[in-house]
């Protein structure tokens, strides 16, 4: 190859240098931002629960060490867990709790999903194009003969490459429904300080729901030693729903078949001249263990604790995540490019300016 050729082919590889390095510098912008998915997999026992309908919600996000519910979550205090680790880290009984209170919120106030899905024959559905956040996945009730299908539901963190990819294996309850009579009962417990004063004449308003449609409310307070009851077949599906927040507390459900708790915890420090309604909800701290008046509501509470005992571990509410392939940028092969297209553009020139000379 003669000086001129090898001239021109070198100004031509200088070329091609800078132009990669200039194409790494400009487009990582767009690299370092990852869809993430989720996939739910359906299978109780040794059941595949096909074409059961899930909807999505994006609910927060998260800010430094705190997480920050938006939107028409953005009023909600439910309670959390340390919310400067992932969603992960949580306690799994933490991580369903907090599912659990957001799904009646979605129901109660019909708040519109993002996305929506069925099951297919593997008992799968996938959401994808989630940009980092807060979700929720609710699932509704299935009936199959006379099977009925209960699915809980998923509260989860996306957060970048780390949880690009997650599975997740929502709890599935079973039951075969009957028009058996039943006795269905709720309570509800404060959680204060220590130095909580209680008011006597404080109260809530509860709201029933059957099937997942406003069924009527009914009021708690301490005339009825904080306890409802009711009568109905078992061919119904209830849950209760807060209708009031007390300020200053977090709520949480806890629940097995029949029987229903709702849990006020104190949170919020109140500044000594604040007039809100804090001190007003404030009552007695009652512990779920504690011997209560009466033989049914002892037997209550201590069969409801005892139920949140056994609340599925991290496997079958909370999500898995894969390593998504790496698609952020890599910065050092910038100079390294940058400064072998100067080399060779330099040298291009060099025997070019001989070749002229000769």
């Amino acid at each position: 190859m003669n000086k001129p050729k090898i001239g021109a082919v070198l100004c031509a590889l200088a070329m091609v240098l800078w132009f990669t390095a200039g194409t790494l510098f400009v487009m990582p912008a767009f690299a370092e931002k990852t869809d993430g998915s989720l996939t739910l997999w359906c299978v109780k026992d040794d059941d595949i629960v096909s074409n059961m309908h899930w909807q999505l919600y994006r609910v927060g996000h998260r800010e430094a060490n705190d997480y920050v519910f938006e939107g028409d979550f953005e009023n909600y205090r439910t309670t959390l867990g340390d919310q400067t680790k992932p969603v992960p880290e949580w306690e799994a009984e933490t991580v369903a709790e907090v599912a659990e209170a957001l799904r009646r919120e979605t129901i109660v106030n019909e708040i519109d999903k993002r996305d929506e899905g069925y099951t297919n024959s593997a008992g799968a559905v996938t959401f994808s194009g989630l940009e980092d956040g807060l979700y929720l996945v609710r699932g509704d009730i299935l009936n199959v003969g006379d099977i009925t299908y209960i699915p809980g539901a998923v509260f989860f963190e996306m957060r970048g490459e780390d949880a690009a990819v997650l599975n997740a294996y929502p709890k599935i309850v079973m039951r075969t429904l009957s028009e058996e009579m039943s006795v269905y009962s709720c309570r509800k417990v404060w959680q204060n300080g220590e130095d909580q004063p209680w008011d006597r004449s404080a109260s809530i308003t509860v709201e029933r729901y059957r099937d997942n449609e406003y069924y009527d409310e009914f009021e708690l307070n301490e005339d009825n030693d904080w306890t409802y009851e009711w009568d109905d077949t078992e061919d119904h599906i209830w849950f209760v729903y807060e209708k009031v927040i007390p300020a200053g507390y977090t709520v949480t459900y806890r629940e097995n078949h029949t029987q229903f708790l709702i849990i006020n915890t104190y949170e919020e420090t109140t500044d000594p001249g604040s007039t809100t309604d804090t001190k007003a909800a404030a009552t007695t701290t009652i512990d779920t263990q504690t011997t209560a008046s009466s033989d049914r509501t002892d037997k209550t509470a201590t069969t409801i604790s005892s139920r949140t005992a056994t609340i599925p571990p991290p496997s079958t509410t909370a999500v898995t995540g894969e390593k998504a392939p790496q698609t952020g940028q890599l910065w050092w092969p910038v100079p390294a490019l940058a400064a072998g297209g100067l080399l060779c553009f330099g040298i291009g020139l060099t025997i070019r300016k001989k070749n002229d000379e000769e």
